[in-house]
């Protein structure tokens, strides 16, 4: 499982425009080997389906063109990944949080530029040293301009491909985003009417009891309405809008239980301007409460940690509730961080991540959220 795991995500990052360690580059030129590869399999699958003719005068002739190919492609292939890697050592960090994962058409046309660039130097470099590999044969010898003037007359094809492949891969991916932020709204859309319900019956149940905190948890309430009203109308928000919201939603909790609920947000003016999707805070929130706090007699705290070190936001929510202790029905993440790890995979493929941490040294749980830092104009 482990094994599987970190080859899906070796397979993911090759794909992704970001900068990378030592480690990363066997694993990446063995894929990019092993498309060569793939790559020639097919071509000698047409070849001998009769797609592709070659004047074969004899056997010797054959195994010299299949050994020829086959280096020519790995050179193409190898090419490609260093023009890549290349390119992301050069590239400041913040074209390359735009360009991977890809999301429009400017981004799709600088990438397949890149990877054009790949293949015209590999065709060079793969011709030169065909020519040196096999000077005695004229067909391997032929002049490396003449083999790059041959790729250059695909050209329209490749462009008709790479537009046809980014044109699909986008509306693929924006109907992903939209399917995950549909979801995001039914999700609230059925936790919102118990939470509603629950609260006009607290404030019902203390307007004789207790008038001046019944109008306290109206005013939270109002308060909590209007913010979570004006999330869910926006594609993007800012993190201080995010933990306006969740100090509304704590306020409003903190006058229900009274002590044994207590909360602080620390977070600085650059975290608090950061942009992300709405109401990625609020479900870390709700599952402190319900799973963490609530269920313990004498309650505890939450914190609301967000700060942006080298380029990315992390923003944490810590509770000292049950952790691990707390009832089967209450541990995991849910429909809820479930769906927020699909809404940033959708949204920053590889770069952000949700990650639980359960317990903490002091007892509770933590969740964390990191991802590229963008800033509001």
């Amino acid at each position: 499982m482990i094994l599987s795991s970190t080859a899906a995500h070796t397979w993911r990052a090759f794909w992704s425009l970001r900068k990378r360690g030592a480690t990363d580059a066997w694993p990446h030129l063995a894929i990019a080997s092993m498309l060569a590869l793939l790559a020639w399999a097919a071509l000698c699958l047409l070849g001998l389906a009769g797609v592709i003719t070659v004047n074969v005068p004899d056997s010797s002739f054959l195994h010299r063109l299949l050994l020829g190919m086959l280096l020519l492609f790995l050179v193409i292939a190898w090419s490609m990944l260093g023009v890549a890697r290349l390119a992301e050592a050069l590239l400041p960090q913040a074209l390359l949080e735009k360009l991977s994962p890809v999301r429009d058409w400017r981004a799709a046309a600088l990438v397949s530029l890149l990877l054009l660039a790949g293949l015209m130097l590999g065709n060079l470099l793969g011709s030169a040293l065909l020519a040196l590999t096999y000077p005695d044969s004229e067909f391997f010898a032929s002049s490396a301009l003449r083999r790059q003037l041959r790729v250059l007359q695909f050209l329209p094809f490749l462009g008709l491909v790479a537009a046809l492949f980014w044109r699909g891969r986008l509306q693929r991916q924006a109907m992903q985003a939209q399917a995950a932020e549909a979801q995001l709204r039914l999700l609230q859309a059925q936790i919102e009417p118990h939470f509603l319900f629950n609260t006009l019956a607290n404030i019902e149940s203390l307007l004789d009891a207790d008038p001046p905190r019944a109008r306290a948890m109206l005013e939270a309430f109002s308060d909590h309405l209007r913010a979570g009203m004006g999330q869910l109308r926006v594609q993007e928000t800012t993190l201080d809008a995010e933990l306006a919201m969740a100090a509304n939603y704590l306020r409003l909790l903190q006058i229900r239980m009274g002590e044994r609920l207590r909360f602080a947000v620390e977070a600085d003016a650059d975290a608090r301007a950061a942009l992300l999707p709405p109401l990625l805070l609020q479900p870390l929130v709700e599952n402190a409460i319900r799973h963490g706090l609530e269920p313990k007699l004498a309650g505890g705290e939450v914190r609301i940690v967000a700060a942006v070190e080298g380029g990315r936001l992390r923003v944490q929510v810590l509770d000292d509730g049950l952790g691990a202790d707390a009832p089967p029905a209450a541990k995991g993440a849910g429909t809820a961080l479930a769906n927020i790890r699909a809404r940033l995979q959708h949204r920053y493929g590889e770069r952000a991540s949700l990650h639980l941490l359960h317990p903490l040294h002091a007892g509770g749980t933590g969740a964390t959220i990191e991802l590229p830092y963008q800033a509001k104009p």
